[in-house]
């Protein structure tokens, strides 16, 4: 008892007391604690998705038989081509491709079945809108590999003109191989891509709310002339510092929990791991936003330079993480330097507890790296705000 009545008796819980009230009597800073992170991780959540799905898929079948009819079928048999649509003839077709209505066309010529019945190679004319290059590429992947597996009844899969290194897979299928796999998928059995995006996104939540809210303190001491009334206290600079960041990292981490519980309710993300652990990654990780916040308080002149300042740092930031765009697709350089981004291995830590139920033992090496980065904007930070304390 004695201890935490000295806690309530000094200068560092008088200044947390008024840093708390501060933010709590400024509708701004509370509003930018509390609903941008929550809001943007479900609206994120649920929209950022790798899967191409509905696509649109216009045929123009000359031939009109079952094969033909079986061929469009076996196209529009998933999610990705959910149904097709008959056009009259090929000047349609790409009318509907320049207007941007359609994403693959199917041109099924009129000798299509004859040429199935003598065993011939039968061709046929797709035509993919590869404006968006990366749904062009899923959709071109998606259509050559059901024409390529295409069995019409009584044809050898051989008749197609299939290149010979994709004939020599696709002869050998499940009928006649030798090995019957049983895929599992761990993890996330249903592929829920919210689940993979949602622990990203919010440590970039994590990082533009506590820069922008860190900064936005800073300045307002400054704008409003208080900064000479913290002077003039009998605080040291450390406790000043301090209070400044304790109410902040509060909220910040109550926003975690906040946000982790909506997206369990709206997305059912599942939370496998330790609550205390990733709690503790989530302050560490604040802590990084709050010190870089701080930084550009001590550097910008007004709240609205810092907040153009911090997407000059946040916007890489999130790019270089993992966050939206897998490290493994990224150039060597690039994967280079996201090695020092605090992001990165925030992302990878709340992924690894969230989905896999890690523990701190296979997380201990990205946990030091997240408390260096920590650590190292904090000093500099604070180095910087005590400078226009002296």
């Amino acid at each position: 008892m004695g201890f935490l009545d000295n806690i309530r008796g000094s200068h560092l819980w008088a200044l947390v007391q008024k840093e708390a009230r501060e933010i709590m009597r400024n509708p701004y800073l509370l509003f930018l604690i509390l609903v941008p992170p929550t809001v943007q991780l479900l609206i994120l959540g649920g929209a950022l998705d790798p899967q191409v799905r509905h696509l649109t898929l216009a045929t123009v079948d000359h031939a009109q038989t079952v094969q033909s009819r079986d061929l469009v079928a076996s196209l529009t048999s998933s999610g990705v081509f959910p149904k097709n649509v008959y056009l009259k003839d090929e000047n349609q077709m790409l009318s509907e491709l320049e207007r941007g209505d359609l994403n693959v066309g199917l041109v099924i010529p009129k000798n299509f079945t004859q040429e199935l019945n003598r065993g011939s190679q039968a061709d046929v004319q797709i035509l993919v809108d590869g404006a968006d290059a990366y749904t062009a590429g899923i959709a071109r992947a998606y259509v050559l590999r059901n024409i390529y597996q295409f069995k019409p009844e009584g044809v050898k899969v051989s008749t197609f003109e299939i290149p010979s290194a994709v004939r020599n897979k696709v002869d050998n299928d499940a009928s006649s191989s030798i090995i019957d796999p049983k895929m599992s998928i761990l993890y996330n059995p249903d592929q829920e891509s919210s689940w993979y995006f949602i622990p990203g996104i919010l440590g970039a939540c994590l990082t533009l709310t506590g820069t922008l809210v860190a900064s936005a303190t800073v300045l307002k001491e400054r704008e409003s002339g208080t900064m000479e009334q913290l002077l003039m206290t009998p605080a040291a600079s450390w406790e000043i510092l301090l209070a400044k960041i304790i109410p902040l990292l509060t909220f910040l981490v109550g926003d975690v929990i906040l946000a982790i519980g909506a997206a369990q309710m709206i997305f059912h993300m599942p939370f496998r791991g330790s609550i205390p652990l990733f709690l503790l990654a989530s302050a560490l990780y604040a802590f990084v936003g709050i010190g870089m916040g701080m930084l550009l308080g001590s550097v910008c002149k007004s709240q609205r330079q810092a907040q153009l300042a911090s997407f000059f740092i946040n916007i890489p930031l999130i790019l270089l993480s993992g966050t939206v765009v897998p490290l493994d697709t990224m150039p060597p350089v690039m994967q280079a330097i996201s090695a020092f981004d605090p992001l990165r291995y925030y992302t990878f830590i709340a992924r690894g507890v969230i989905l896999k139920g890690a523990t701190f033992s296979m997380l201990w090496q990205q946990l030091g790296l997240l408390a260096l980065s920590a650590i190292l904007i904090l000093v500099v930070s604070a180095n910087r705000f005590r400078s226009q304390l002296v």
